[in-house]
């Protein structure tokens, strides 16, 4: 509706300091809010990890692997009493999908309970959580007003304002990105207003909560059927025989073209939220077409990879059921330790069906929690193994400091999935 620039809604020092904020959710985005609010606010990091909240205490973020020093105003906690003394509290938790890719608002749910147990007259409860249109209002809101007898927009004040945390982007922070943000009542917008332009350099009004949920819902939607059209594109040029490398190379000269790459689509954005924006439709009786054909063939995307490398190890003249493959990458996208809804273990499982030995290194990732997830360890390093196909899933900075022709064997192969590697013997 209108953009706002951070210098115009600069607090005084003492009504800052007068002003406590609870964050609640400690991961990639809660973290960082916390420690950005505690300059200029007092701030409460609540999370129900007690290892997350020991680490954070001690100046350790796992996540991110970084040391730092917790500046004296935030105080970090799990237990619900400390944040009697907040008024406003931030919620940034999961917002997963279950197996039958309907949402999971587990998370959610818990977090509003937290802080509808200790919800005062004239708080407000701003969520960052990604969520579909409505469920901000309708869901979050009863969960606040029944746990804490209190009445929405006349005891307390709910916003939205959708995280854009892009993990391992150092160029696109907090403070830099543009943040939406969008309130139940003007009153309510004006607060966020005030604590958000205290961190972020630009702030986006939209003008409901329903269209924020919305948009941040697009966001990814659009990414998630960009990378589909590439997949497509490879799967397309693999029929017709022809480099879907060289072919979108080719294309890239033109001005207006998309520069996408293909590449296995996971984490805990852009391969889950299409599937809130789905649920919502289909609840008013709309099934979305392009937004699920996107989907499926991002999901079978792995199926595809898994059938390529077969008839490439065919090519090489490799006997499948003896040849050992290595996938490089674990994670869900390049320099970031998060695994979640990672693609590695399902193309993992579907080389294993052909005859495969597979094997997977990823340097970033906690082994330990991989074993946990997926039920198998990654290597902890490479030492003096030799491969037959090595296949590079993820442009990671400390895979291009490995000459990856090290560690194959005679006959080979050294799939780039990227379009990174000068020296790969095959691409798609």
């Amino acid at each position: 509706m209108k953009c706002v620039m951070a210098w115009w809604c600069k607090l005084n020092h003492k009504a800052r300091l007068d002003t406590t904020i609870a964050v609640i959710g400690l991961g990639y985005v809660g973290a960082p809010l916390a420690f950005a609010l505690a300059k200029h606010f007092r701030v409460i990091g609540f999370d129900t990890n007690p290892k997350r909240i020991q680490d954070l205490q001690h100046g350790f973020d796992e996540h991110t692997q970084e040391h730092f020093v917790p500046p004296k105003s935030l105080h970090y906690s799990n237990t619900q009493q400390d944040l009697i003394q907040a008024t406003m509290f931030i919620i940034a938790v999961p917002t997963p999908i279950f197996a039958d890719k309907t949402p999971d608002l587990r998370y959610l749910d818990e977090a509003s309970k937290i802080v509808g147990g200790v919800l005062k007259k004239g708080d407000m409860v701003v969520y960052e959580s990604t969520t579909y249109p409505f469920c901000t209002r309708e869901y979050c809101g009863k969960v606040l007003q029944k746990t804490s007898s209190l009445v929405l927009d006349r005891d307390f004040f709910i916003g939205y304002s959708p995280e854009r945390i892009n993990p391992g982007d150092n160029a696109h922070t907090l403070q830099t990105i543009t943040k939406i943000i969008a309130a139940s009542t003007p009153q309510a917008r004006q607060r966020m207003e005030r604590v958000y332009g205290s961190v972020v350099d630009s702030l986006y009004v939209a003008p409901s909560i329903e269209v924020a949920e919305m948009a941040k819902l697009i966001e990814n939607a659009q990414r998630d059927l960009n990378i589909a059209f590439v997949n497509e594109v490879a799967m397309m040029c693999d029929r017709l025989g022809l480099s879907a490398n060289a072919v979108l190379e080719a294309a890239k000269s033109k001005w207006n073209f998309l520069p996408f790459m293909p590449g296995l689509v996971g984490g805990h954005c852009i391969s889950v939220d299409p599937y809130y924006l789905s649920y919502i439709l289909q609840m008013c009786d709309y099934k979305p077409k392009v937004l699920s054909m996107g989907r499926l063939v991002n999901e079978q995307m792995p199926t595809f990879l898994a059938k390529k490398l077969s008839s490439i190890a065919q090519e090489c003249g490799l006997v499948v059921s003896k040849s050992k493959v290595l996938l490089l990458g674990l994670a869900f996208k390049e320099n970031c330790r998060d695994m979640r809804n990672s693609k590695t273990p399902i193309l993992r499982k579907k080389l294993k069906k052909y005859g495969f030995k597979v094997k997977v290194y990823d340097p970033l990732i906690d082994r330990a929690q991989a074993k946990q997830m997926f039920g198998f360890k990654p290597l902890k390093s490479l030492g003096h193994k030799k491969f037959d196909i090595i296949v590079l899933l993820n442009a990671h900075d400390v895979f291009m400091d490995i000459d990856l022709r090290e560690y194959v064997c005679a006959k080979h192969s050294i799939f780039d999935m990227k379009g990174i590697l000068s020296y790969a013997t095959h691409r798609l």
